[in-house]
């Protein structure tokens, strides 16, 4: 009921900010457009960026952009300020970053009408597959970044020290210890190389997850429905006990145990490691995305895919702008999120800056090809994964000439069958805060090898238990089964 007025206050809201429809630049008061978007940093070029922005949008609908930077660290602090009614209009939100808890908080507002008065070209752009894969009880909370629909993981390493052995990563290898031998290469040869770059993320495991913390997983095969507890799993306490002997061994630091995302881009941009794991994508373009951002540019990349790519709820809901519910111009947010989807010149700003400040023009066509300013701060914290139609970013000079192509054919890969369930968080939000917390101290410590594993099991499935998970996993199993059946 507390969700149902709260919507329904929201919509009356909505409505009443919604601008007569077309109404042109003149006739609109002037709005501030609050952007919120997820980054690795903070860049001084921001006010630069924000200025060529509204230079194209001020004539169009009479609004300004300004862009709050947040850092990966600093994200839900920030969030939080919308409980206290904090003027935002727009905000990253993605199935792995609480869509939905952010829908049962009630921080995002439906976008089904405004889509279809401010950005009707959204929906044929993007397809069914993102806007119908994003939909929570038949409504967008939503708008999806137009790019690969499927997205596949295993490991990145550094390309160039490989060659400088003559190291040659076999393609069936699909775990940590296979490395072994040209870890230990690179250890005794490369002092200032740390040989495993960890975070604690996981992405070369060929499991689904379907509930937060990778508590809930299913196999990648297609035709396998059943939910396991990942942690209580043969295959996940092997790789446990892998990582816990390459972290004993010295393969990876010590102070792995306390990283967070923004340490694990710092060293992405430094390229001071051997190997990591990274979600992939076809035609080699994580590396090469990540070689974009690089401060060494010197530095050559490659990827091993650990398996095949298939469609899953995450990837079509895996970055996402929504409209906050404390906008006082969803209308005016909408109408920018309409330019970020077809507007190159708005992508491109936001993705690369201004010319000449932050990048240069490499080559100009038939395919314009850029590449970074050395010193520039916007490059390296913005994520084009993020920003509306990654389809019409500039290449970056060394980037596949096809890639776009290759990630267009994502769209046409098998989708896993468990594709488009979501579990509806609204009466869990209690409990799955309590494991969250749970699970905070092991979690990340066990996925870097800090922790013995046994000990860590242990403690990590008492602590879950007595946080409630047992009836969480069998609420979401039972709501998951149901789904199936109805589909």
């Amino acid at each position: 009921m507390r969700k149902t007025l709260a919507l329904a206050v929201a919509t009356i809201m909505l409505l009443a900010a919604i601008p007569f429809a077309g109404s042109t630049a003149d006739e609109l008061d002037p709005y501030v457009i609050e952007f919120w978007t997820l980054t690795n940093g903070v860049s001084s070029e921001r006010l630069l960026v924000m200025e060529e922005i509204n230079k194209i949008i001020q004539p169009k609908f009479n609004a300004t952009i300004n862009i709050t930077m947040i850092p990966w660290g600093e994200w839900w602090t920030q969030v939080s300020l919308l409980n206290a009614g904090e003027k935002v209009d727009l905000l990253f939100t993605a199935d792995w970053w609480q869509y939905m808890e952010g829908i049962a908080n009630n921080y995002f507002l439906p976008l089904n009408d405004l889509i279809a008065e401010y950005a009707p070209e959204i929906p044929v752009k993007l397809g069914d597959a993102f806007i119908e894969g994003t939909q929570v009880r038949g409504i967008n909370y939503g708008i999806p970044t137009n790019k690969e629909l499927a997205v596949n993981g295993g490991f990145m390493y550094n390309k160039t020290l490989a060659d400088k052995y003559g190291l040659v990563p076999d393609p069936s290898w699909t775990s940590y210890k296979d490395w072994l031998p040209f870890l230990e290469i690179i250890k005794e040869n490369e002092p200032d190389v740390m040989p495993i770059l960890a975070d604690g993320n996981w992405y070369h495991l060929d499991w689904v997850s379907y509930i937060p913390g990778d508590l809930g997983w299913m196999d990648i095969a297609n035709d396998d429905p059943v939910l396991r507890f990942a942690w209580e799993t043969d295959y996940y306490i092997e790789e446990l006990r892998v990582v816990r002997d390459l972290y004993e061994r010295g393969f990876i630091p010590v102070d792995a145990i306390n990283a967070d995302e923004e340490y694990n881009n710092k060293h992405l941009q430094l390229g001071d490691y051997f190997l990591t794991t990274q979600p992939l994508k076809p035609g080699k373009g994580k590396s090469t995305e990540i070689m974009s951002q690089m401060l060494t540019p010197d530095i050559e990349l490659d990827e091993l895919e650990t398996f095949p790519l298939i469609g899953t709820t995450n990837h079509s809901g895996g970055s996402m702008y929504a409209i906050a519910t404390t906008s006082d111009d969803p209308a005016r947010a909408m109408m920018f999120l309409n330019e970020m989807h077809t507007n190159p010149d708005i992508v491109n700003l936001l993705v690369w800056g201004v010319e000449g400040v932050t990048y240069e023009v490499v080559q100009e066509g038939p395919v314009k090809l850029v590449k970074p300013i050395e010193g520039n701060t916007w490059t390296g914290n913005m994520m084009g994964w993020m920003m509306g139609d990654y389809f019409s970013i500039y290449l970056a000079e060394h980037e596949p000439l096809d890639k776009y192509d290759l990630l267009r054919a994502t769209k046409e890969v098998p989708s896993h069958i468990a594709n488009g369930y979501r579990f509806d968080t609204e009466n869990w939000l209690d409990t799955i805060t309590a494991i969250n917390n749970a699970l905070e101290e092991y979690q990340k410590p066990m996925r870097v090898g800090g922790v013995d594993v046994d000990e860590g099991l242990a403690a990590i499935v008492a602590a879950a238990e007595a946080a409630g998970f047992r009836e969480y996993f069998a609420a979401v199993q039972a709501d998951y089964e149901a789904w199936l059946a109805a589909k």
